[in-house]
This record gives structure tokens, C-alpha cells and sequence, in this order.
């Protein structure tokens, strides 16, 4: 089997004919509207095609040609040689490129889709069932007040979602306000997450950690860059919360292994979308099963991208949640189906690939190039 063909869309599903991409706002990741999205078809000589979304950034017509730099590796592959695939672009991207890390992913994604495709099974069936299911948890974005955030936790707890996961919104002083009202919210027994995105210095990750011990969160994700490694070293010794981390890291498993082994971090982090599409993650996943470690997996962002993500949760014995974007419905476009998300559940997709139910007319409406 070869690939022949390869689409790259770029969409924007909230953008009005003539509007301005404001990019200072929307690196605030206020929510409310659909992200940009790029979208990756490769079509094979027997008539297979898969498909996956990506990356969109700020604006998806110049992330789309992050995307087109891998184009041209994948044509003539075949879409069942993933592990070649894998190796062999790490030496032409070192040679020439230098991809940004949520370039590849979206292609080997595609490729698990044909593949499933092929052989009839839905892709966490051909690497090996581990569960049906997953707990999701849901994450903010990035709110103003401590009263925001309670009160959408408490929105979210009364969907039926079984977790919160905060975003706050800096500095750490607010930061701690905002873990105390959600967790005044919610009540003791509600499972909260931390996450303040790499703001935070080691004397201020310190402090807000011992808070987060108090009121029972059940991680500390990326107080630091994921390179500042003696920081995250120095944390864990200190802290009895678990430390999240190497969710933005170059270099897959292999750099996620010096993590492990130097004892930076409790929990490693994978996702299909930035860490090598869902042969990248499986690799790490199965690195930190090695050391008796858990590996949550972080949110793809869209729905149809967190179909990989799903089948990569549902392959992995060393994971308990599945994250999603909150609101939901801001990262629900391209599918026509949703995601079967049940009882605060997430269950297994039962057709062939991906098992994604695409939206070609919203998908259609919203692009603005093709590559």
C-alpha cells in the first residue's frame, strides 16, 4: 500500500468572512469560540483514506504549512510501516526541517485510521484492548475571578463529569484563591487537578503546592517549563502531591525517559497530537508502565482529535482519566457524531479507525486553503 495523495486543509470555524484573527485575545484562550484547525487526509492506491485533525494555533492558514513541510516525506510511504515512518522522519526533519512538535502527529494518526480501515477494527481493538471506557475529567480555560471558576465546576459536577481540572488564571496568589473556591465549590470528595501552564518560579510552585496538599488536589501539572528540569526535581522532593509533567517536550520517550530517571516527575504526560501521533504516545505510555508510573494523557483540543486520543487512553493499562475542553461544545466541530461520553464516561468507538463521523459540510464551510 502507498499514499498518493495528501490534503491539508486549514479551517477556521469561527471566522467571519472579513474578520481579523485577533491573536493577543486569543492566546487568552477565553473560550466561547471554535479554535483554528488544521485538517490531514492522505489518500492510499487502495482506495483507503485516513484522516485526522491537527493543530490549528492562532491562525491555521500559517500553521498549515508546518503541516506541508511533512507532506512531501509521506507521499509514496506506506501508511502500515508506522514504526519506519517514525524513525525515518526523525532524520529528515533533523536534516532540514525542524517541525514544530504537533507537525507529525496528525500524519501517523492518519495512518492508524487507514490501518484500522484495513482491517476492519477500530484501532484500540488492533493495538490491544486495555479497557471500554475512560472517566473524563474536564479542563478550563482561562477565567478572570475565583467566582467563575467555582461556579463552572460546579456546572461541570452537575453535568455528571467526574473531574475538574483548573487553568488558573496568575499570579500564584490568585492561583490559590481560585484552587480554594473550587474547592469550597465542589465539596471534599470531587477529584480537582492543578494546572497553571508554566507560570510559576520554584519559591511560588513550592508555596502553591502545600496549598494544593491542604485541599486534596490530585495533581500539580507544569508549575515550570517542562526543560526547567532541577526545578521539577527540587519540587518533587519537597511536595507529597504528585508532579505532572513532560507534556510540551521534544524527543518522545527517549527525553521522557531522562524525566523518569531523574526523578523529575510522578506522572507523565503523551498526547497523539503533539508527542508522535498515537505510536509516539503509545511509547511513552509504555515507558512509564515500565517503572510502575501512570501517563495521562493530555486533551488533543478537538473533538475528532480526541478520537485518537481516546483509542490511545483505551490501549494503556496505566491510565485513569480521559480530558476534554471545557465548555465542551466550543471543541465539538468537524464531527457529525459526538463523542459517547455516558454517566461521566467516555466508551470505546466500534467502527473501523478512528471511528470518526466527519462534518464535511461544516468541515467544507470553514476551510480557507488547501495545501
Amino acid at each position: 500500500m502507498k499514499i498518493t495523495e495528501v490534503e491539508i486543509r486549514a479551517c477556521s470555524p469561527s471566522l467571519l468572512p472579513g474578520a481579523v484573527i485577533d491573536a493577543v485575545d486569543g492566546a487568552n484562550l477565553r473560550g466561547g469560540s471554535a479554535p483554528e484547525v488544521v485538517v490531514v487526509s492522505l489518500k492510499t492506491d487502495e482506495g483507503i483514506t485516513g484522516v485526522s485533525f491537527g493543530s490549528g494555533g492562532l491562525d491555521a492558514t500559517i500553521t498549515a504549512r508546518a503541516f506541508a513541510q511533512v507532506k512531501p516525506f509521506f507521499l509514496g510511504r506506506n501508511p502500515m510501516a508506522r514504526e519506519q515512518n517514525a524513525a525515518e522522519f526523525r532524520w529528515f526533519d533533523r536534516r532540514w526541517n525542524h517541525s514544530p512538535i504537533y507537525a507529525y502527529g496528525p500524519f501517523d494518526n492518519a495512518c492508524w485510521d487507514i490501518a484500522g480501515k484495513r482491517a476492519g477494527l477500530p484501532v484500540h481493538e488492533l493495538v490491544g484492548t486495555a479497557a471500554d471506557r475512560r472517566a473524563v475529567y474536564v479542563s478550563s480555560m482561562f477565567l478572570s475571578t475565583p467566582q467563575e471558576y467555582a461556579a463552572q465546576a460546579l456546572e461541570v459536577k452537575a453535568r455528571g463529569i467526574r473531574g475538574y481540572k483548573v487553568h488558573p488564571p496568575a499570579p500564584a496568589a490568585l492561583d490559590i484563591e481560585v484552587y480554594t473556591a473550587v474547592r469550597e465549590a465542589v465539596g471534599p470528595d470531587f477529584p480537582l487537578m492543578a494546572d497553571p501552564v508554566a507560570t510559576h518560579s520554584y519559591e511560588e510552585a513550592l508555596r502553591v503546592g502545600r496549598v494544593l496538599e491542604s485541599l486534596g488536589y490530585l495533581w500539580f501539572e507544569e508549575p515550570f517549563y517542562d526543560y526547567d528540569l532541577q526545578s521539577y526535581i527540587r519540587l518533587r522532593q519537597k511536595l507529597d502531591i504528585p508532579i505532572a509533567g513532560t507534556e510540551t517536550i521534544a524527543g518522545g520517550s527517549q527525553l521522557t525517559a531522562q524525566f523518569i530517571a531523574s526523578g523529575a516527575v510522578d506522572i507523565v504526560r503523551t498526547d497523539p497530537s503533539w508527542r508522535g501521533g498515537i505510536t509516539g504516545a503509545l511509547k511513552v505510555a509504555r515507558l512509564a508502565e515500565a517503572f510502575g508510573m501512570t501517563c495521562e494523557l493530555h486533551t488533543a483540543l478537538y473533538h475528532p482529535l480526541e478520537l485518537a486520543n481516546l483509542h490511545t487512553a483505551l490501549s494503556m493499562s496505566n491510565t485513569g482519566w480521559f480530558e476534554l475542553l471545557y465548555p465542551l461544545e466550543d471543541f465539538s466541530f468537524g464531527l457529525a457524531e459526538p463523542l459517547d461520553i455516558r454517566d461521566g464516561y467516555a466508551y470505546a468507538p466500534t467502527t473501523p479507525g478512528l471511528g470518526a463521523v466527519y462534518d464535511w459540510d461544516a468541515i467544507d464551510d470553514a476551510t480557507v486553503e488547501i495545501i
